[in-house]
């Protein structure tokens, strides 16, 4: 009876009312993407009120809370929301797809801003273009605040460039004789030399840092915790390893959320840091791997310590195909992320919820609000997209709204 009547109701839709539905269809599902580009709040409502209150899961990444074969120690505490919408004012972060390189722009919630290294690999297409279209995209005209890991090439290469179209309130640099590099003497000769118009349109020496033991940038509710290596302590020589063991691991703290900055510190550094215990008891969220993924950097005890959920590889190098000249990423370090599980479950999710290669998966950035909610977006795998709701289908009855369909929604509020 129920199959006849069907039917009948099937036969009465006209081929016009076929096309007018069709056209319905397309034209809600333009505007409900419109609506959660531009006013994602609205959007949320309607799913939270159609799902009343219903979370889902896309393989065990939106927060399983008992834990289970697939993920011995429970993703999250029960009571409390693992990961709420983005709201407040926010911390923007992001690694820029640059090549065989780091260069990392961080937006903080006061108004100020960052950029951490800006290089890429010699003989490789200058990552100028793109960065510099970000900075325009973003209405940038001054930095607060230029981070250098290092003196190595691909963290520097473009380094004097930004100095000379930008102005640089303040500079963040390794000691002198980190390098020894044309490109990196240059460098430091700019930095010291550069200037900037304050509020008060008055012509002002920036400020000029060096990367020495422990110290902190903060703004308004925001602070980086750096840690390197104390002066006495400080790598002497200038091959490949102590360059790279200069650069200081940095905690960014926002909103009770954690980012670990690593320019391309290796195991050298991670045992210093680990052996002042300036990492004991931390509980972090995103972790901006060292060095490009080498083999050498990212130990089983620093990740053991740190507890991460996502980690960003920048590099010009994928799973499948790692840069030939580095083998980055090492296929040695992608089993350590694949396989890392806590050292000590805890309420947070148990190991990576997802590791993110530049060279596939494009500019990543992390947003966090300032009630803590967490987004993490690929410019070339949304697929990959964490924390935030997307429209994946629109379902209609007798030409209205039944349901909206959602792909990956890792927190919904419940009424």
């Amino acid at each position: 009876m129920a199959k006849s009547r069907t039917a009948r109701r099937k036969k009465k839709l006209s081929k016009g009312k076929i096309i007018f539905l069709v056209v319905l269809v397309l034209v809600v599902i333009a505007a409900l993407v419109a609506l959660w580009y531009f006013r994602p709040n609205v959007i949320q409502g309607v799913i939270a009120s159609i799902g009343a209150g219903k979370e889902e899961t896309d393989t065990d990444k939106g927060g399983d809370t008992t834990g289970g074969e697939d993920n011995p120690g429970g993703n999250k505490d029960p009571g409390k929301p693992d990961n709420p919408y983005v709201e407040g004012d926010t911390l923007e972060m992001t690694v820029l797809d640059i090549g065989q390189g780091d260069c990392i722009y961080i937006a903080f919630p006061d108004g100020t801003n960052m950029m951490m290294d800006i290089g890429s690999e010699f003989g490789s297409t200058s990552p100028w273009n793109h960065a510099n279209e970000f900075l325009q995209a973003k209405n940038v005209t001054q930095i607060d605040y230029l981070f250098i890991t290092h003196g190595d090439y691909d963290h520097i290469r473009d380094a004097k460039k930004l100095i000379d179209n930008y102005e640089i309130r303040s500079f963040y640099m390794p000691l002198d004789k980190a390098q020894d590099s044309n490109t990196w003497l240059k460098l430091l000769d700019v930095a010291r030399a550069e200037t900037y118009t304050d509020e008060n349109g008055n012509t002002v020496d920036s400020a000029y840092n060096n990367n020495v033991g422990e110290f902190a940038i903060s703004g308004e509710n925001w602070e980086m915790k750096c840690y390197s290596f104390d002066e006495a302590d400080y790598p002497e020589g200038t091959n490949a390893e102590k360059i790279n063991a200069v650069s200081p691991i940095c905690l960014l703290e926002y909103a009770e959320r954690t980012i670990v900055l690593t320019g391309d510190a290796n195991e050298m550094t991670e045992e210093y840091v680990l052996a002042k215990g300036y990492l004991d008891g931390i509980d972090t969220d995103v972790l901006k791997v060292g060095h490009h993924g080498s083999k050498s950097s990212t130990t089983q005890a620093f990740l053991d310590e740190i507890d991460a959920e996502f980690a960003i590889i920048s590099t010009s190098g994928t799973r499948e195909e790692p840069n030939e000249k580095y083998t980055h990423p090492n296929p040695d370090l992608l089993k350590r992320l694949d396989s890392y599980v806590d050292a000590v479950p805890d309420a947070d999710y148990n190991g990576f919820r997802e590791i993110y290669i530049t060279a596939s998966d494009g500019d990543i950035t992390v947003t966090i609000g300032e009630n803590g909610g967490i987004n993490i977006t690929a410019s070339e795998a949304p697929d990959k997209n964490y924390g935030e709701v997307q429209v994946a289908a629109v379902i209609m009855q007798n030409g209205e709204i039944y349901a909206v369909c959602i792909k990956r929604v890792a927190y919904v509020v419940q009424e």
